[in-house]
């Protein structure tokens, strides 16, 4: 099938596209699941108290990383009433377009808890979109603000 466009175009907008995505990016931290690592593995266990003696033998790595992204807060963000205060709270989306690199993170090295995009706490409420123009690879997730 013929194409529209010639190599060197395509070469050219995929330049532009990666420029685009350059001057428009920001820093986003994706928060994983915690790696626990145990001290000591011949450490005996003091029987009949409960487990907090166990405590000191355990060490938990957080395990972090800082992306550039594409950020896209939608237009229309919802809210929930706060019964208690008599306020709103928004509960807006926003999607986030990534690179492979980030894409690799989020979704091989354990569970994601959180992304953090301009002091927000964000969840991911999608499964990634593979956005793939003119052998541009992105890939973009929706998120939910976080409470």
């Amino acid at each position: 099938m013929a194409s529209l466009l010639t190599s060197a175009q395509k070469v050219i907008f995929k330049s532009a596209l990666d420029d685009l995505f350059d001057t428009f990016k920001q820093d986003v931290v994706v928060y994983k699941e915690a790696q626990i690592q145990l001290v000591n593995i011949n450490q005996s266990r003091m029987y009949g108290y409960n487990e907090r003696v166990d405590i000191s033998n355990i060490n938990y790595v957080p395990v972090t990383g800082v992306f550039p992204a594409l950020v896209n807060f939608n237009k229309k963000q919802n809210q929930d009433r706060l019964e208690d205060v008599g306020n709103y709270m928004a509960k807006g989306e926003i999607s986030i377009k990534i690179k492979p690199d980030a894409h690799d993170f989020i979704s091989n090295n354990g569970a994601t808890i959180n992304i953090e995009v301009a002091d927000k706490m964000f969840k991911i409420v999608s499964s990634s979109s593979d956005r793939r123009f003119i052998s541009s690879d992105y890939y973009i997730y929706v998120l939910e603000r976080e409470r």
